[in-house]
């Protein structure tokens, strides 16, 4: 029931995109630290781009790699208590 920061992110970086591949309640939530200018993509444009250019999923996907691996390893430290 508390506000924690999970990470900051920085220009280029892509945030929401489990949102592209499910339809389930949101995990977080996003707060700019500053001025920030966004993109936003809705799921039809997602794929028509993906059709064009597959090399967009694949960059999805590396970073969806990339958060899950460093969640488990938060969560093997956190298990091993250190």
């Amino acid at each position: 029931g508390k506000d924690m920061s999970l990470r900051v992110l920085g220009q280029g970086e892509v945030i929401g995109e489990m949102s592209l591949f499910d339809r389930e309640v949101r995990s977080a939530t996003v707060r700019a630290k500053g001025k920030s200018r966004l993109l936003t993509i809705d799921k039809a444009t997602f794929l028509s781009r993906v059709h064009e250019d597959p090399t967009v999923a694949f960059h999805i996907v590396k970073t969806m790699a990339k958060r899950i691996r460093e969640l488990s390893d938060e969560l093997a430290r956190l298990r091993s208590g250190d």
